[in-house]
């Protein structure tokens, strides 16, 4: 009997519940720091660059970190990905306690963050994969997206409560607890490994391994046309998610906002529940491309919207498909993926749809403030055209630009339910664990190709 087999729903929880609290002491840091950030420099471009820092580093190093992942035990790349988070912590931690903590530590402890994500994400899916049934990987994922869910949720609205208690350095201790209950399952539990690849030549270097997960990628069309599919989708997500904000304060006030993001939320939170529940749709593909299309038409009916009990549950809808929307993605490549490639495919994916938001949250503000308000504020060049369907003003604009996302969306999922190989992803076989790295699986005839 494998080891897999023998790691319990209980030590699978456990590793669970450890990387839930590590990562919401993350956001917790996260959070305060980014209002340290603004507070101490009074820079808008500054607050962007930290996010810009979280975000790209990790989205590049993707490909590598992942060869590395299928070469290395698993729990090494979570520990990894643990210890660097809680050390930079620490870190900041003392620059902070000493009164040397400046805006350029900030950026370059949050990169180092980011490049050691990139180990954890990867290799956490590859475990999930490995000791989870793969009738049970729906759920397994759905709770992955409630953690994502809990700490997105609620780690900001206690991060402000706690900098007014305790300040940044009492959050940043915090954060290491939290560092030590994250790795600490990781110590004393033995986490499964694949079954080790023998090869008469050695290890195949890393370079080659890159290049086996690009070859299984261009091998398989239907993968690489999901992964393009949801970085599509994931660019305009980022476009929008800029512009809620502006849109919102246009129409009302700060409490109408903070209302449409609880609601967003509370959304995110009941569809992480739904997907732990039910485990997804049985045709993982049909099942993305379907919420997909609920957050195109989401975006759609705001641009027509200014009733902010409307907005809330457009807000709530949008958000509860997108734990589903990942969950059913995850999932497939979970059952689909060679187990020797599986490290590297995460990875690819993860860059492909990661290099999108800096990319969306580079273009949104100065289209909004230079092509689309203008051309809907009064006497404006398409006040004439659309005036009348979407309103002038201030924000009249912004919410054309959340009609064309939405529309684009639409069109993108509809365009991608089109294509044959995306759609027959899900009669794929389930993946053998078998297949050593040095040799990836490239589909052909004898072995289920796509069409």
């Amino acid at each position: 009997m494998t080891a897999a087999a023998h790691f319990s729903l209980g030590r699978a929880l456990s590793v669970w519940l450890g990387q839930v609290l590590s990562l919401f002491g993350s956001s917790l840091t996260s959070f305060a720091l980014g209002v340290w950030m603004y507070q101490t420099t009074g820079g808008v471009t500054r607050f962007a660059l930290i996010m810009l820092c979280a975000a790209l580093p990790g989205v590049l190093l993707g490909p590598v970190t992942g060869a590395l992942v299928d070469r290395w035990p698993l729990r090494r790349g979570l520990l990894l990905s643990d210890t660097v988070a809680g050390l930079m912590t620490m870190v900041l931690a003392l620059l902070l306690l000493t009164g040397q903590l400046r805006p350029w530590h900030a950026y370059v402890t949050t990169a180092i963050v980011s490049m050691a994500s990139a180990f954890q994400q990867p290799a956490f899916a590859v475990l999930v994969s490995t000791v989870v049934p793969p009738q049970h990987l729906g759920r397994a994922n759905g709770l992955i997206q409630l953690g994502l869910a809990c700490a997105q949720l609620g780690a900001p609205l206690a991060s402000a409560a706690l900098l007014a208690v305790v300040g940044l350095e009492g959050i940043l201790l915090l954060d290491a607890g939290t560092f030590l209950l994250g790795v600490l399952p990781l110590f004393l539990l033995r986490i499964p490994e694949r079954p080790a690849s023998t090869s008469v030549e050695g290890p195949p270097s890393l370079l080659s391994l890159v290049r086996e997960g690009g070859a299984y990628l261009r091998g398989t069309p239907g993968l690489l046309a999901l992964f393009l599919f949801l970085a599509g989708s994931n660019f305009i997500t980022g476009v929008v998610e800029v512009l809620v904000t502006p849109l919102v304060l246009a129409l009302a006030d700060v409490k109408a906002l903070g209302m449409l993001t609880t609601a967003g939320g509370v959304g995110l939170l009941v569809g992480s529940v739904v997907m732990s529940a039910w485990g997804g749709p049985r045709r993982q593909v049909h099942g993305v491309l379907l919420f997909q299309l609920t957050c195109g038409l989401s975006l759609v009916v705001v641009g027509f919207g200014t009733s902010l009990p409307l907005l809330a549950a457009v807000s709530f809808a949008f958000f509860f498909g997108i734990p589903l929307i990942n969950g059913a993605s995850q999932s497939l490549l979970q059952r689909i993926v060679p187990l020797a490639l599986r490290g590297r495919v995460f990875a690819f994916s993860s860059a492909i749809t990661g290099m999108m938001l800096p990319l969306a949250y580079s273009l949104s503000g100065p289209l909004a403030d230079l092509v689309f308000e203008p051309a809907l504020r009064p006497g404006g060049s398409l006040v004439p055209l659309l005036g009348t369907l979407i309103g002038t003003g201030a924000g009249r604009g912004i919410a054309l630009m959340f009609l064309l996302a939405g529309t684009l969306t639409v069109l993108l999922t509809g365009l991608a339910a089109l294509h044959r190989p995306l759609r027959a992803l899900d009669a794929r076989p389930e993946a053998s664990p078998g297949p050593s790295a040095s040799e990836p699986p490239i589909p052909t005839s004898s072995e289920g190709a796509l069409p």
